[in-house]
């Protein structure tokens, strides 16, 4: 199923000078605490992709545990700041949808966090499986959903309690399936990725202020960014309100708050 609403949001978010720094300065650094278990396990010595790359920071992993890395990301504004970031790094500017790599050319790919932005995530994993070499691995990542993510719930639920209804999403594959360890077998295997592994990474946000979750969704990621820019004023106002409060009554970590938002931790092999 093509998505077009969907892919038009994602692509003018993460083309947006806005939601690209908001992603690499407040977002990430929730994203980021999952790098050390994807890239667990790759043998010294492999040629990996790291597709849908971002700021680079799982390139720049791969390049310090001593693998042949290159960087891949159809946003011009990510591959901008992954160059500045790893500058010794390979990126180049590639759709997950219609790679521009040879068939067979990699031991193995990771995506963290990058799937669950592609429109047509059927096509982006037969072409992981294209890329890869037989036997080759494919590990990715995918954000739990508000039924154990208190994260989401927290967003979802305050935008339900008070959100215009009128504002919608555009359609788009679910968000968190790849989390459902049965929805991501049937994926991967249809694309001639064999699961073998599924299990939960523990990520957070770790804050000073509570109010600091409601700008994290609202600057650092399209669709929430996306449903927040179009409420009206009260509502949006209303929406950050509920978010702070339930981070302040539920998440007090110290003198901080800390918000869990657990993370699928999904491995494969080309079969």
């Amino acid at each position: 199923m093509i998505f077009e609403g969907f892919a038009e949001l994602e692509k003018n978010g993460w083309t947006s000078e806005d939601i690209t720094a908001g992603y690499v300065d407040l977002f990430s650094l929730a994203s980021d605490l999952a790098i050390p278990a994807i890239i667990s396990g790759i043998p010294s010595g492999a040629r990996v992709l790291d597709l849908c790359c971002g700021q680079g920071n799982v390139t720049g992993a791969l390049l310090e545990a001593g693998l042949d890395a290159v960087g891949a990301d159809f946003s011009p504004k990510m591959l901008g700041y992954a160059r500045r970031r790893v500058p010794a790094g390979k990126f180049v500017e590639a759709d997950a949808e219609n790679l521009i790599f040879d068939d067979a050319e990699f031991d193995a790919v990771v995506c963290n966090f990058g799937l669950i932005h592609v429109p047509d995530q059927p096509r982006a994993l037969a072409e992981i499986r294209r890329v890869l070499k037989p036997g080759g691995s494919f590990a990715m990542t995918a954000w739990c959903g508000p039924d154990v993510s208190p994260t989401f719930r927290i967003f979802y639920s305050s935008v339900q309690e008070h959100g215009d209804p009128s504002v919608t999403m555009p359609e788009g594959p679910n968000f968190h399936q790849f989390a459902n360890e049965a929805s991501a077998k049937t994926l991967l295997g249809d694309a001639g990725l064999a699961m073998q592994n599924h299990e939960m990474v523990d990520c957070y946000f770790d804050l000073t202020v509570p109010e600091d979750q409601a700008e994290i969704i609202q600057k650092g990621a399209p669709r929430g960014g996306y449903l927040l820019a179009q409420q009206p004023d009260e509502n949006r106002t209303a929406i950050k309100t509920a978010v702070t409060e339930k981070v302040r009554a539920q998440h007090v970590y110290g003198d901080r708050w800390r918000i869990p938002i657990p993370a699928a931790l999904v491995k494969s092999v080309a079969v």
